[in-house]
């Protein structure tokens, strides 16, 4: 049985940004054969876009389709909503990919997470920003190339406005800015630097934001055990002249050997001292391949060929709970005045010596190549 066939992909939740998914789908040929959603509209919408595939109304049905052997979770990440269906998904042995963010909160998480165990699944959480074509140059860059060496520093800065006064939910839970926004960040930092130690947070809102009624900012100073530290600068709130927004954020990482600049859209330069100044190198991409939809088409790319070689995917929900761990940890320090370790967070699951995500996943697997060009 060929991996395509084998691991069919059913989706479960179709909401708006699942057509997104499905784009990326397409471009790197992952198998869309079913879809579920509670919502008639909603599979309306879908039995339209995906004429080959079946569409169900229960879950029951989609999990019991033959040409289903990976699950696309795509519903809100609330409790109520996403824990049921994960936990029926795992029971029935099928591995699943599942929107980030996991959860907001750590007990939510590790609950998903003990379901999956219990079962013996494998699930990855869709940590996307790992995936962006330009993600992966960096990727190269840090982890195998080690043009800086042993990283000492990095900086992240997010800014821009995001407002969505008419949505249902964003910016309305409890928790908004921090948990489902600069999540990504926290995954790809996840992926290239481990967890930290330490974490010291500042949340709040600007309140002249009617579509957030919670947190729109989340400053953060992360601490490592090897010593390294990140600043992150994160903001929906930014109206100002200067706008770094979300899909071009701004990344440096720094060490003994060198630093690192990168935006997602505009290419990665390599700055070294030498005798004769600072000499600048620049690694390029196919600025065709984007955030969206490619990161979508390149995650389930990489967790059905982590599957077909028999490995543990990357941003695996086990390692994702570092992120959720994070986020907890980002909440408690803000709310707290004070840096909270992860260890409070994590308690036995807490590891100083864990390393980077990287080391905890298939980082041998190979991107699919569109139109002979790599991604």
């Amino acid at each position: 049985m060929t991996p395509d066939n084998e691991f069919g992909i059913g989706q479960v939740g179709l909401g708006s940004i699942t057509g997104a998914h499905r784009e990326g789908y397409r471009i790197y040929d992952q198998p869309v054969v079913a879809g579920f959603d509670p919502n008639p509209e909603a599979r309306a919408r879908f039995a339209a876009e995906e004429p080959g595939a079946a569409v169900y109304d229960t879950l029951e049905a989609l999990l019991a389709d033959p040409r289903v052997g990976v699950v696309d979770v795509a519903t809100p990440h609330h409790r109520d909503t996403r824990l049921p269906v994960v936990e029926q998904i795992a029971a029935a042995g099928t591995p699943m990919l599942i929107q980030k963010p996991l959860a907001y909160s750590y007990a939510d998480a590790v609950e998903m997470a003990n379901a999956v165990d219990r079962a013996g699944v494998t699930a990855m959480v869709n940590q996307n920003m790992c995936f962006v074509p330009g993600s992966l140059r960096l990727i190269d860059a840090l982890m195998k190339d080690r043009v800086v060496g042993v990283p000492s520093f990095a900086e992240v800065t997010v800014r821009y406005v995001f407002d969505l006064p008419n949505h249902p939910w964003f910016g309305k839970d409890d928790r908004w800015w921090t948990g489902a926004l600069t999540v990504h960040h926290f995954g790809l930092l996840q992926l290239l630097f481990g967890p930290p130690e330490t974490v010291y947070a500042v949340t709040g809102r600007d309140v002249s934001q009617p579509g957030v009624t919670v947190d729109g900012y989340g400053h953060l100073l992360l601490r490592y055990p090897n010593g390294m530290n990140i600043a992150i600068v994160s903001t929906g709130t930014y109206y100002g002249t200067d706008p770094m927004p979300h899909g071009n954020e701004k990344i440096w990482v720094q060490g003994p050997e060198g630093l690192v600049d990168w935006r997602p859209e505009e290419g990665l330069a390599i700055s070294r001292r030498t005798d004769a100044g600072i000499d600048v190198s620049r690694i390029e991409w196919d600025r065709e391949r984007r955030w969206f939809p490619d990161a979508f088409g390149l995650t389930m790319a990489h967790f059905r060929q982590a599957l077909a070689a028999g490995e543990t995917p990357l941003c695996s929900i086990d390692d994702n709970l570092h992120v959720s761990a994070l986020i907890e940890a980002a909440y408690r320090s803000s709310a707290e005045n004070r840096v909270v370790p992860l260890a409070e967070i994590m308690g036995d699951r807490w590891n100083p010596d864990y390393g980077t995500g990287w080391s905890h996943g298939f980082g041998r697997w190979a991107p699919p190549v569109v139109a002979g060009v790599p991604a």
